[in-house]
């Protein structure tokens, strides 16, 4: 038992020194510079958005008109009357298109969502999320992303499923084709530099889509989210102090009371922008799980197995093995276990393709420095695996 001991303990150290060590520094000024101002709409006529344009086939892009917005607000609703027909307009007159994600298929399946973030509030929310073992969506503001990668990079350590929520949070039926492609593409570039990661499931601001904002995010590979009717939490409304913690919490408990009435589950809408939001969100969670709902993220939910558009590339190599020591001789010949063959890793399914800078992108080193680990960690890697060499051969031994 003693020597069984040893080994186990020496297993699991190597183990944890395996583990994937990532980089959480903040990005330098020279590389937030790589990316459009922080809350503005980006410029259309810049190389990258009109490499981007090229992506899309306008033929399919419905002929709408812009509707009228103080960007970056929601557009105000006009008469129904004037609403045309064709536009599936959700924000003003609650269309839902037929791929458009409203609710969760299962019953009692509750789809966890925050907007707007990340914020310096947010790995308050990671800790409770984590406490009750819940995975949710975040759909992130590229320009947060901008100012907390870091909080972006926990959110993905602890399971967690991302989403777009654009690049400046703009009412997006108010803007032009190439502003659309731009607040998409942005959002989706800064996650990808910063996580590797192409993302595959977004919401539109304030839930303001039509269907040529749609067929645009559709034809550049996303899935739009909205939320169940009834189950916007308004926890937006508390910093703004057009609403009470008492009266969220009041009309959440009568949402809860509509449960058995569904044929399926729900999706909530939550945010964790604002310290008040966050301070919600917990007795929020806890007052649905005592009601029998089963918080998950939009892709479980779903049943979807690739949550992002290149998920099958998500996993990082296995290191090299290490040479092992000679094991000393046994009383019995013990035949040696067949080496297994190394596989190689995944391909991805649709990798971004980005038009060839001139110059090396300094972008690229932010994904790098999630990956690169430091000296000490090597060594303590090395360390780690001798231990475990140890520990086995003296188990061998006795």
């Amino acid at each position: 038992m003693r020597t069984f001991s040893l080994a186990s303990i020496a297993l699991a150290a190597t183990m944890a020194l395996l583990l994937p060590i990532d980089s959480e520094a903040a990005m330098s000024k020279k590389q937030q510079k790589l990316y459009p101002p922080k809350d503005q709409l980006a410029d259309v006529n810049s190389p990258q958005v009109k490499e981007w344009l090229k992506l899309i086939n306008w033929s399919k892009v419905p002929k709408l008109a812009k509707t009228k917005a103080e960007i970056p607000n929601c557009p105000e609703c006009p008469a129904t009357k004037d609403i045309p027909k064709d536009a599936c307009w959700w924000t003003c007159n609650g269309c839902v298109a037929k791929d458009d994600i409203e609710v969760c298929p299962q019953e009692k399946a509750w789809g966890l969502t925050y907007d707007d973030g990340p914020s310096e509030d947010t790995p308050r929310l990671l800790k409770k999320l984590k406490q009750a073992n819940v995975t949710s969506t975040f759909f992130v503001v590229g320009s947060r992303v901008l100012e907390y990668p870091e909080t972006l990079h926990q959110q993905i350590k602890d399971g967690h499923h991302i989403g777009l929520h654009t690049w400046s949070h703009a009412g997006m039926t108010s803007l032009t084709n190439e502003q659309i492609v731009a607040e998409i593409k942005w959002a989706e570039k800064i996650v990808f530099d910063v996580t590797g990661l192409k993302t595959k499931y977004w919401r539109p601001p304030y839930g303001d889509v039509d269907n040529r904002v749609r067929e645009i995010a559709r034809q550049l590979g996303y899935i739009t989210v909205i939320w169940t009717k009834e189950w916007d939490s308004n926890d937006w409304q508390i910093p703004d102090k057009t609403i009470t913690n008492k009266e969220v919490f009041r009309n959440f408990k009568w949402a809860l009371s509509t449960v058995p009435k569904l044929k399926g589950g729900v999706i909530t809408l939550e945010h964790d922008l604002f310290t008040q939001t966050v301070n919600v969100a917990g007795p929020l969670l806890d007052m649905g799980m005592k009601k029998g709902l089963e918080p998950m993220d939009i892709a479980r939910c779903l049943s979807d197995p690739h949550p992002y558009q290149n998920s099958l590339v998500a996993k990082k190599p296995a290191p090299p093995p290490a040479k092992k020591p000679a094991p000393p001789p046994a009383k019995k010949p013990v035949p040696p276990a067949p080496a297994k063959p190394v596989e190689a890793p995944p391909k991805a399914d649709s990798a971004p393709k980005e038009p060839k800078a001139k110059e090396p992108s300094e972008a690229a080193d932010i994904s790098k420095q999630s990956q690169r680990p430091s000296g000490a960690a090597q060594v303590a890697w090395s360390a780690g695996m001798a231990l475990a060499f140890v520990a086995a051969s003296a188990f061998f031994t006795l």
